[in-house]
């Protein structure tokens, strides 16, 4: 399914008639997220705050008079759908870069034809930790990140975590996330002179949990880091409790998505996880919230953080965009490697990229947040 956004439509019917015969043609952004599959409620918040990216570009006059037009596309939380809308995208629809997907095994599927077209991708919220690395074979890197990656977030959590519980064990989806995760947490729990008490793996997508929970209650686990996506956060939760296992349970961003908040109180009380920036941390937050629950009718609670980077990643392709011949995909990726000054959502970056490092965020200013009362709660540290 390919979606063509109707901005561009509306920047172009209000051109006058003859500066619109004449205008440009647009600035068209491939978009590869999840609208179906298991990661749909991500690609939800993801496609906001892309839309509301270029809505901005557009009511400003586009990017050098050139109208934003983003082609999205639905990658269904499958990795081959999303290594075909890579090579549709780049070869049909010859877009200037691509954003997305939402996760790590859809971005590693993605990257190999991106870099062999030399098309730069930001990538919003996949974030396995080797995903940003140089190639191998010392060719350029086109493949750039909006969100925080892995080791770092994970870092955060063992350091909160190691001095508080005497054994930790893990729980992860045996997806690349997964697995990747649970490499980066046993290397940094080792770092500490710890390991795993146990170890349980479980498909994405698995409803009943409860057998993997009996197995970590044999344990002698003070705390469980569950390394997956949120409806499975919510499945292993719920299978803890009708195993009558009673623990800690620790995690990453995917800990303040919607099904975890679906969980009755009394099972969500007490989950805690590195938790990102939030809608009041600035005065554009603020504006970026009232934008998301005006144009989409959204109430109470959504995870900020994953409209946020959607909207960051796509204003540093836009910017780059303003500054390089943004139908060359070489010059675009330059362009954002030598990005200056970058005024995001709630912090000023300054020179966030190099030829050797592509992470927009860095592993400062992260904080634990915890469930109570259906309500996300940041811990004082």
């Amino acid at each position: 399914m390919t979606i063509r956004f109707v901005a561009i439509l509306l920047a172009l019917a209000l051109a006058p008639g003859p500066v619109a015969a004449q205008a440009p043609g647009p600035l068209r952004l491939g978009v590869s997220i999840p609208l179906t599959g298991a990661a749909a409620g991500i690609g939800q918040y993801l496609l906001w705050g892309v839309e509301i990216a270029a809505q901005e570009a557009n009511s400003a006059g586009g990017v050098n008079g050139r109208p934003v037009e983003l082609v999205i596309e639905d990658d269904e939380t499958d990795p081959d759908k999303a290594r075909a809308n890579a090579r549709h995208l780049v070869e049909q629809e010859r877009v200037a870069a691509v954003l997305g997907p939402a996760n790590s095994g859809n971005a590693l599927a993605m990257i190999p034809v991106l870099q062999q077209a030399k098309t730069p991708l930001m990538l919003l919220t996949a974030s396995a930790t080797p995903l940003t690395r140089p190639p191998a074979d010392g060719s350029k890197n086109y493949v750039f990140r909006a969100t925080l990656p892995d080791r770092d977030q994970l870092r955060k959590l063992v350091d909160w975590a190691a001095p508080r519980f005497q054994s930790i064990a893990v729980a992860a989806d045996t997806t690349p996330y997964g697995n990747l995760c649970l490499q980066d947490i046993t290397e940094l729990m080792a770092e500490k002179g710890i390991k795993p008490v146990a170890v349980v793996r479980f498909d994405l997508g698995e409803q009943d949990l409860t057998p993997k929970a009996r197995e970590l209650a044999r344990s002698t686990a003070q705390a469980v880091a569950l390394l997956t996506l949120g409806q499975e956060v919510a499945n292993f939760v719920r299978g803890a409790d009708q195993a009558g296992y009673s623990t800690r349970f620790i995690g990453q961003y995917p800990f303040f998505l919607q099904p975890v908040k679906d969980l009755p109180e009394r099972l969500s009380n007490g989950l805690t996880g590195v938790l990102g920036s939030s809608a009041d941390a600035s005065p554009k937050a603020r504006e970026i919230d009232r934008l998301v629950r005006t144009r989409y009718r959204v109430e109470g609670y959504y995870p900020f953080k994953f409209v946020e980077a959607a909207y960051e990643g796509t204003r540093l392709v836009l910017e780059a965009a303003a500054r390089a011949a943004p139908d060359d995909g070489t010059a675009l990726r330059d362009a954002l490697e030598s990005t200056e000054r970058f005024e995001g959502v709630s912090r000023v970056f300054l020179r966030p990229f190099s030829p050797g490092q592509h992470e927009l965020y860095k592993a400062d200013n992260l904080s634990m947040g915890v469930w109570k009362d259906g309500a996300v709660v940041r811990l004082d540290e």
